[in-house]
């Protein structure tokens, strides 16, 4: 082999290198390869979030690992960033993929599709379809954190110490209310259940002498037991059982009766306010003319006033002997000339009345005359002239 040969085969070489390896780089690279017979087709997608730490263009996108596409370009909107990416065409995204944008130890970013198993019949997005994103703590915040951490265990271990004392002083104060274990020392709960076996007895023997009051009495014949021992009757105890049972009896009549005593007054306070309010619209104009009806009352007792002066001043005519009234009241004389004169009055009228019977026949002649007279003037005027005619 010479060396020009050598030359022409380690051309080839170098030249398939380079063409193997612009290929590799432009397959598994960020270069675009659409524009490469064997390229695969791409569709743009948008991913809204409020940051983006650590992402640049070319940020790789993965969906379960796998790399699906990478950052396009990254655009600052009011309130978050919207990050473009271009994902292969053969791997479909769905509508409930989530994006997640994490970050590394070393700072780097990648944003990963969380998948979940798709609804039967859904389809996947088209181009231009905006995801939104969230952005998953970072390792060195949570180092961060740390600090935060111990302060916070050492509110809490102050916060133990504090519950630690208080059931401490929780446990002396149960010791104190139940007592000691000794039994030297007599708690308040002890006490307290002493005090109460105390008092269920004395409201036993209260229950059992109201039961001797208002009991069933124990017929005879009935043996010893039905009685409690050493129970004594009191004295009437059957009559008073008598009184309080028909005083239960009557219980109910009793309540009867108050109920138609309360209707009865709920009637009569409804009567009472419908006559107030009739009474209401009788004062109301009073006392919108309160001040004329008051000056017409003082000009009433104004005239009555006077009027008692006047009555005063007859009265004081007529107890005067100077005056003609007094004169007939005090002066008998004066009476006997009244006397004397209406009986001459009654005279006269008598024989007024006399004289008017007396022409009754002449006016009942003259009212036959003029009625011949009105009825034939021809007879007087004949009877005039020819006596002969005259009957």
């Amino acid at each position: 082999m010479n060396e020009r040969q050598m030359q022409f085969r380690v051309g080839v070489v170098v030249f398939a290198t380079m063409i193997v390896g612009g290929l590799l780089a432009s397959l598994n690279g960020p270069l675009p390869t659409g524009w490469l017979p064997w390229g695969r087709a791409k569709y743009q997608i948008g991913i809204q979030v409020a940051e983006a730490p650590g992402v640049d263009t070319n940020t790789p996108v993965r969906k379960n690992g796998i790399l699906i596409g990478r950052v396009k370009s990254i655009e600052d909107k009011d309130g978050g960033v919207l990050l473009k990416a271009d994902i292969d065409g053969n791997r479909p995204l769905f509508a409930d993929n989530e994006p997640h944008i994490r970050t590394t130890v070393l700072g780097d970013a990648t944003i990963d599709f969380l998948s979940r198993r798709p609804a039967p019949g859904a389809q996947p997005v088209a181009g231009g379809t905006i995801f939104q994103g969230r952005v998953d703590p970072n390792p060195f915040d949570s180092l961060g954190q740390l600090g935060d951490l111990k302060e916070q265990f050492s509110n809490a271990s102050r916060s133990l110490s504090d519950a630690g004392d208080e059931v401490a002083k929780l446990a002396k104060r149960v010791n104190s209310a139940l007592g000691d274990e000794t039994g030297e020392t007599q708690g308040r709960v002890t006490r307290l259940l002493d005090s109460t076996e105390v008092a269920m007895t004395q409201f036993a023997a209260t229950m059992k002498s109201f039961n001797e009051i208002i009991g069933d009495v124990p017929l005879a014949g009935q043996p010893p037991g039905a009685q409690p021992p050493g129970a004594q009757p009191p004295a009437d105890g059957q009559q008073l059982r008598q009184r309080i049972r028909q005083g239960l009896n009557e219980l109910p009549d009793a309540i009867h009766e108050f109920r138609v005593t309360m209707q009865e007054s709920r009637t009569v306070l409804q009567s009472a306010d419908k006559n107030l309010k009739n009474l209401e619209g009788f004062t109301e104009p009073l006392r919108q003319k309160g001040g004329d009806i008051a000056e017409s009352l003082l000009k009433v007792v104004n005239g009555l006033d006077r009027l008692v002066e006047d009555f005063g001043s007859v009265a004081r005519a007529l107890n005067s002997r100077e005056g003609t009234i007094g004169k007939l009241i005090h002066d008998p004389r004066v009476y006997n000339d009244l006397n004397q004169l209406m009986f001459n009055v009654n005279d006269v009228l008598n024989r007024i009345a006399e004289l008017t019977f007396n022409l009754k026949p002449v006016v009942h002649d003259a009212r036959i005359f003029m009625d011949k007279v009105s009825t034939e003037p021809g007879r007087i005027i004949s009877g005039a002239i020819d006596p002969s005619n005259r009957k």
